[in-house]
């Protein structure tokens, strides 16, 4: 039980971490699993659902074999400060696991009543400084790093990283605020995501924009489906990503009309999966491997038709920046229809291994809820899936939820 106070201590570092862009997240994620394996000895043999991410993992890890992406093990040096790990099955291997150990040591340990409210305050501050952030971006970033664009974007994609997150813990806020069924309650809870949505859209950061509506349709389906909500949810988000090619193509040809209002930057992420889908034909079963995406350097001046719809200047840019902004798409294209499907069992395994909703308090069902429905929708526009920042996040979001329902009835955010 020593593990709970202790995740809660290192939880203070999560409003810091956030502000400076996620990228810490990682580290703390090592502390929180090393943290588990001394203090809270997670049980043996993982369930089910662990195998299946198991499984997933090791097949990613090995899929770098065949990447043309691969690289050598480690460079650098430590005593020059340059080191670093080339391998990034490493990188994804290690996260994983200390995202398991995290978890695992979660379900053995509990809150105190004030650790709880650590908890609750440090999601609070958060928010604060998500909306804050919002408030004094422009003059903020102009002080920092001047009048050139190029390099206040870094600056605008910290501001981003620090609502996605956000937006990914918002439902344990607002399902805690709204559990209390009082008017006050009900009105941090709108106050809640109205800010969230404000923030977002000052920034014009879509991605967040749409978790919120995830978390709003996943609170939905809950409430109509008491019994079978998660079930209904889990598979919803596993069958997605076992038919990503299929579904992608769907949705772009539903948009299709609208490509005349819709921003340069939007419709460019369209043409970016479409690329992708035609690259997943060429080795469907394995893919092309880990971090394959990343090779792929295909400018807009390779395709006409498309670059005339763009400013001039676009040309330059690969029409795949790196990675396809589309979790599902990557699976595919990087480990094939056989990742694709480990993930998928992986998931659907988790919804039917959950409590039924009704059987769970209302502010930890619909928690659970909001937090798969805005991870999905993340999941489908922003980061590349092997993001050690965006992983490291959510495990540490997830490990929250879970020591907050082991620890009695919560008493929301107060």
């Amino acid at each position: 039980m020593a593990y709970g106070p202790v995740f809660a201590g290192l939880l203070l570092l999560w409003p810091l971490l956030a502000v400076l862009g996620t990228l810490g997240f990682a580290p703390l994620l090592g502390l929180t699993g090393i943290a588990a394996l001394l203090l809270a000895r997670p049980k043996m043999p993982p369930p089910v659902y662990a195998l299946f991410a198991i499984a997933f993992i090791g097949w990613a890890a090995i899929s770098e074999i065949w990447s043309p992406a691969t690289t050598q093990l480690v460079s650098g040096s430590l005593i020059e400060g340059n080191f670093a790990i080339g391998a990034r099955s490493i990188v994804v291997v290690l996260t994983a696991t200390f995202a398991m150990l995290t978890i695992a040591g979660a379900m053995r340990s509990q809150l105190g009543p004030q650790t709880r409210k650590w908890v609750y305050g440090v999601l609070i501050l958060q928010g604060g400084l998500v909306f804050i952030s919002a408030l004094v971006a422009r003059p903020a970033l102009a002080l920092i790093y001047g009048d050139d664009p190029n390099h206040a974007v870094n600056g605008v994609q910290n501001i981003g990283r620090n609502m996605n997150t956000f937006a990914v813990v918002l439902p344990i806020l607002a399902a805690a605020s709204g559990a209390r069924r009082d008017r006050l309650g009900l009105l941090a809870a709108s106050g809640l995501v109205l800010m969230t949505l404000f923030a977002a859209l000052m920034m014009d950061n879509h991605s967040a924009v749409f978790a919120v509506c995830g978390m709003l349709g996943a609170f939905l389906l809950i409430r109509v489906l008491p019994k079978t909500g998660f079930r209904w949810l889990f598979g919803l988000i596993a069958g997605h990503i076992a038919a990503a090619p299929f579904m992608v193509s769907l949705f772009i040809r539903l948009m299709a009309g609208l490509d005349g209002v819709l921003p340069p930057s939007f419709r460019s992420r369209f043409w970016s999966w479409e690329v992708v889908m035609s690259r997943i034909g060429e080795t469907p079963y394995t893919g092309h491997g880990l971090m394959a995406t990343r090779t792929w350097r295909d400018t807009y001046a390779d395709y006409p038709a498309w670059a005339a719809q763009l400013p001039e200047f676009w040309k330059q840019y690969p029409v795949v920046p790196g990675h396809p902004h589309n979790m599902p798409l990557q699976i595919w294209a990087e480990t094939g229809f056989i990742g694709a499907m480990l993930a998928a069992f992986a998931i659907t395994v988790i919804g039917f291994r959950l409590p039924r909703p009704a059987e769970l308090r209302p502010e930890i069902r619909f928690a659970i809820a909001g937090m798969a429905g805005a991870v999905f929708s993340i999941f489908n526009f922003s980061y590349s899936v092997w993001n050690e920042a965006f992983w490291s996040g959510l495990a540490l979001a997830v490990a929250m939820l879970i020591l907050l329902h082991r620890s009695g009835k919560a008493g929301g955010p107060a």
